[in-house]
């Protein structure tokens, strides 16, 4: 359901997402965060290293409601984080989804 624009090369803003309900949703449905394309690595662009924005995706989910076929991460107040392999799988509470490429959390610091 969720994934950053393919040109979202510097700068991905926080999403908030506020008494959202979700019928019907697999896990590995929830969303996608790429990694950041080597091609990325150019004047244009970056310089000689791709951007990093796709590491830095943080999507806060509050007051959430699931109905039907839910995730296993289903909570009313969670988050979904890009898989940075710099601080991800150090952040207590999150999950690493390969599918997803993203780990989601419950950890209210992230907000």
């Amino acid at each position: 359901m969720f994934t950053i624009s393919k040109t979202a090369a510097d700068y991905v803003p926080i999403m908030n997402f506020y008494d959202t309900k979700f019928t019907n949703v697999e896990g590995d449905a929830m969303a996608y965060i790429y990694d950041p394309p080597q091609g990325w690595a150019n004047l244009k662009d970056c310089n000689e290293f791709p951007c990093t924005a796709p590491l830095n995706v943080l999507l806060n989910f509050k007051r959430t409601t699931f109905s039907g076929i839910q995730p296993s991460y289903a909570a009313t107040d969670y988050q979904v984080i890009s898989n940075n392999p710099g601080f991800s799988k150090y952040v207590p509470g999150c999950i690493f989804h390969e599918k997803m490429n993203a780990w989601t959390c419950q950890a209210p610091r992230l907000s």
